[in-house]
């Protein structure tokens, strides 16, 4: 579910398990999120599974953010199990990852 901020930024938080059964209804989250906020953050703290649809659409969100010239973030920390699957999948989300270093508002 998306949390609005005044600062043109949303905050969307995934929880259970991102799969190919809940493929569709995550990517019309973000593409909604997309078309009304400059900042995204997706929270995976509460994740428990994903599979490699899942992962495609946190790439995807990632390239629509570049093409639109917005933000998206990784913000929470990345469960274990999460991380790991991702790492044998040879995919890295660190560059994707919140800090409070990273620029918002471009």
């Amino acid at each position: 579910m998306a949390e609005v901020n005044s600062d043109k930024s949303t905050t969307i938080k995934w929880t259970g398990s991102a799969g190919i059964e809940s493929a569709k209804k995550l990517q019309k989250e973000m593409l909604k999120a997309f078309k009304s906020f400059n900042t995204i953050f997706l929270d995976i703290s509460a994740l428990e599974d994903i599979d490699l649809s899942g992962i495609q659409i946190i790439l995807s969100s990632k390239l629509e953010a570049d093409s639109q010239k917005k933000n998206f973030y990784i913000t929470g920390k990345i469960p274990p199990a999460i991380s790991d699957f991702v790492s044998s999948c040879s995919i890295s989300l660190e560059s994707l990852v919140f800090t409070s270093g990273s620029s918002q508002g471009k």
